[in-house]
């Protein structure tokens, strides 16, 4: 399926861009930034991927099998729309290969796909700096136990289903529609605690960009 056409990155809203800037003093406070650090290519592949995810939300209701899960999302942005690959690499169809990571293993509301979308791109990074396998394990170990840390320190749950309130998929394997609508209702709607991690997500530095 084709990917959603979704608003281009506009740097002359300078409200969006005041907006940015508030959410990234709160949220990446305190996290060391490097020199390599591109500030606007993140802005520019986390507006497109929030975007993309509330265009994509009707897809939900109709049928989830052609709407992005976060990993999706989270990778697709970090690999073609920071108006540069903010990944040291392009895989190609490196979302699809990742389908069944997203929304806690395929709806099943275990690990969150976001989150599990920046380890992998932890392992894209180191990977493209060396190939010696121990310390190809260290370094993506110490970055992933780091960045689940910090996740889990910001928004209390490492899995989709505890950071939600919402199961997606019943027992019996069929959509689960309601709960599809209880994610975009409530007050803040749960979406927006997603939409908050996929920034999150994308935001996050990889470790070469804190040196």
């Amino acid at each position: 399926m084709d990917r959603i056409p979704v608003k281009p990155y506009e740097k002359s809203n300078e409200e969006a861009r005041r907006k940015a800037a508030r959410w990234r003093e709160e949220w990446l406070s305190g996290i060391k930034l490097g020199e390599s650090y591109d500030v606007e290519a993140r802005e520019k592949a986390a507006t497109w991927a929030i975007e993309w995810g509330r265009q994509s939300y009707k897809y939900y209701l109709n049928d989830y099998r052609v709407a992005p899960f976060c990993t999706e999302i989270v990778l697709e942005a970090l690999q073609l729309h920071g108006g540069r690959s903010i990944l040291p690499i392009r895989i190609d169809r490196l979302e699809d290969i990742t389908i069944g990571i997203g929304s806690g293993y395929s709806m099943m509301g275990e690990i969150c796909g976001a989150l599990s979308a920046h380890v992998i791109a932890i392992g894209i990074d180191v990977a493209y700096r060396t190939r010696e396998t121990a310390l190809l394990r260290k370094k993506v170990g110490i970055a992933t136990r780091k960045f689940c840390r910090l996740f889990k320190e910001k928004f209390g749950h490492l899995r989709c289903e505890d950071l939600t309130n919402v199961r997606f998929i019943k027992d019996d394997d069929s959509f689960d529609l309601e709960a599809a609508k209880k994610f975009r209702t409530g007050s803040p709607p749960k979406a927006l605690q997603c939409e908050n991690i996929i920034r999150f997500s994308i935001y996050a530095p990889l470790p070469s960009e804190e040196e």
